[in-house]
């Protein structure tokens, strides 16, 4: 996988952790906004949705920490497992004010994305999934997985879903 990918997958997650709680009980974004396109959203628009989607895109700091450990096995040259146990004993950095989580892309990334803002919560639950299915005994290349509920967002919107070869910029050494 791409450098490039992984520090996108990486913020991704840091997004993920300090955006709600694990669980799929709420509702699920209202049907006017769900058809909004994402270039349309205002910035309450974009707290109203992740509002609706906290619950559902939360990962436990357990989830989180494993997910960095398998990330940063390979550069830092320490186990994942040794990784995620520092990780969990680390303070969690949802609770430091300075962290302003968002579970939408930033303004700019949506210029010209036409996804609904259903598609979008539907591929960023099953990124969710796919990152809570992770142990430190997955294969790196799992994580070079995009998984198929995100096939409408990386259409419309491919500055948000890099696919292999496709939006990831230059290839890094």
């Amino acid at each position: 996988m791409k450098r490039t990918t992984r520090i996108g997958a990486l913020l991704t997650v840091l997004s993920l952790v300090a955006c709600g709680g694990e669980g799929a009980d709420t509702a699920p974004t209202d049907t006017a906004m769900s058809s909004k396109q994402l270039k349309d959203l205002t910035a309450d628009d974009v707290q109203s949705t992740c509002d609706s989607l906290e619950a559902r895109v939360k990962l436990s700091k357990e989830d989180a920490c494993e997910y960095m450990g398998l990330l940063a096995a390979s550069t830092l040259e320490k186990p994942c497992g040794t990784l995620r146990d520092e990780c969990v004993a680390a303070a969690d950095p949802a609770e430091d004010e300075n962290i302003e989580a968002d579970c939408m892309p930033p303004t700019d990334q949506r210029a010209g994305c036409t996804a609904t803002v259903a598609e979008y919560e539907v591929c960023l639950i099953a990124q969710t999934q796919l990152v809570r299915a992770l142990t430190c005994d997955s294969a790196l290349s799992s994580l070079d997985v995009v998984p198929t509920e995100c096939d409408a967002v990386a259409r419309k919107c491919p500055q948000l879903v890099a696919t292999e070869g496709e939006g990831q910029g230059a290839e890094d050494p």
